[in-house]
């Protein structure tokens, strides 16, 4: 029996998942380039006129029903993939099939590349822990010891895919819990993720995901309180955000119809979406890039614009992956945050002519406010944002911002496999009573 035992073995195990899921993310990353190209190339060469686009996400929703439920037999690949990891590692001891990483694999390409509304953390996060598993059971390692290589594998995946190895390693030990930290497994999740991220950046490029980010100032005490205000104003769209996710969950477990069905579906359902606000297809990031490079609605009428994008881009992705199509609710939550900082940017602007020097810095404080409270991990949305980006200048907003999100927040989250700390975690049940036990012999002999 092959047994992996002591700091340094394990942070080169660690290592090995790193660069396994650092190659596989580089796959996926040139795998979704090369479907969407090829699924779009209709309206590219203008066969096909702009509207029948919205045809795709039913499409492809079919398409992922059928794979999953028919041809690879496997249901846990279905809807978000970092819920599935997080019940996983609180559950079922970190194990995760084998088949998991490849079909979540194609599933995921073909739900993104035919407009589903979701995230590529998802989707790359259970691939990473689905890595990490298997390398585990060859190892034949303990239960404990699965978990914490399964949050590495997350790690990296996460690190790899937003060009982001602190905010990879931060976000897989954050978001298990909602006030708590699985410190034991951070230093492998930071071997792993910046292993994966050396691999993935050797092929794609080290510039950051979302790129034209200008050098913005310090903030000062008038914009630090506007992104407290911020932090505020975002509460209610996550309280949506979530309410109306589980809602669509709930509605699609009850429908009396094939289940291979139901993604195809949901993918219906968006596509009136779609024709009317077509940014909420697919992940989005690519608005949020003309949004920073100053398109920024300074009138009613932009803020409302931005509005109707922040509520269809909520309920597109309720629909896409509470249908149970392949994707993450982390990506849309970051979407979301930047269009809501966007439109807070355009009041302030209306209200208050001048008086914030840069209004675009609110589209950054925007996304970590809103994945801060929406997922219950603000280091890790906070840090998250600063290295996709490339800046840390706006550190002070975006951490008051998030704090203060997360105070009006507390009594919901995305990840309803979340607990709210190690003592509720089964995974750690048995350390508790092992101490107890002990605590118990001290008592006793004395």
């Amino acid at each position: 029996m092959l047994v992996v035992n002591g700091y340094l073995p394990k942070l080169a195990l660690a290592a090995v998942i790193g660069g396994v899921t650092g190659l596989v993310a580089v796959a996926f990353h040139f795998g979704l380039s090369n479907a969407i190209d090829w699924v779009s190339k209709p309206w590219t060469l203008g066969i096909l006129p702009w509207y029948a686009f919205a045809i795709m996400p039913a499409i492809g929703g079919l398409v992922v029903g059928l794979f999953i439920h028919k041809v690879a037999r496997a249901p846990e690949t279905a809807g978000q993939g970092t819920d599935k990891m997080i019940y996983s590692f609180h559950h079922q001891g970190g194990n995760v099939r084998a088949r998991v990483a490849p079909v979540k694999f194609f599933a995921s390409i073909v739900t993104l590349s035919t407009g589903g509304s979701a995230g590529y953390e998802g989707p790359i996060s259970q691939i990473g822990s689905g890595i990490a598993s298997t390398i585990c059971k060859f190892f034949k390692m303990p239960r404990m010891m699965r978990g914490q290589f399964l949050l590495a594998g997350t790690a990296a995946g996460l690190g790899a895919i937003f060009k982001a190895p602190l905010a990879g390693a931060l976000t897989s030990v954050e978001m298990l819990y909602r006030e708590d930290f699985e410190s034991n497994a951070f230093a492998t999740s930071i071997v792993s993720s910046v292993v994966s991220f050396a691999v993935y950046v050797a092929f794609v490029g080290t510039s950051p995901l979302i790129g034209g980010v200008p050098a913005f100032p310090f903030t000062g005490g008038v914009e630090l309180l506007a992104c407290a205000l911020l932090g505020v104003f975002c509460f209610p769209f996550s309280y949506l955000y979530v309410r109306c996710y589980y809602a669509s969950e709930r509605c699609f477990n009850k429908w009396a119809v094939p289940v291979w069905l139901k993604p195809a579906a949901g993918g219906a359902f968006i596509s009136l979406l779609v024709l009317a606000y077509p940014e909420v297809s697919g992940g989005g990031f690519e608005f949020i890039d003309r949004l920073m490079a100053g398109l920024v609605p300074h009138s009613l009428w932009g803020v409302l614009l931005l509005l109707g994008i922040v509520l269809a881009k909520i309920v597109a992705t309720a629909l896409t992956v509470g249908s149970g199509g392949s994707g993450g609710v982390f990506g849309p939550s970051l979407f979301i945050g930047g269009v809501i900082g966007a439109m807070f940017a355009g009041i302030c602007e209306l209200a208050l002519p001048g008086v914030i020097r840069m209004p675009e810095m609110f589209i950054l404080v925007g996304m970590a406010a809103f994945f801060a409270g929406a997922a219950k991990a603000p280091i890790a949305g906070v840090v998250m944002v600063c290295e996709m980006t490339g800046s840390y200048s706006l550190l002070p907003g975006l951490l008051i911002a998030a704090v203060m999100h997360m105070a009006f927040s507390r009594n919901w989250t995305i990840y309803k496999s979340q607990v709210l700390n190690k003592f509720a975690s089964p995974a750690h049940r048995r350390d508790m009573d092992r101490e107890l036990i002990q605590a118990y012999d001290k008592i006793s002999k004395q």
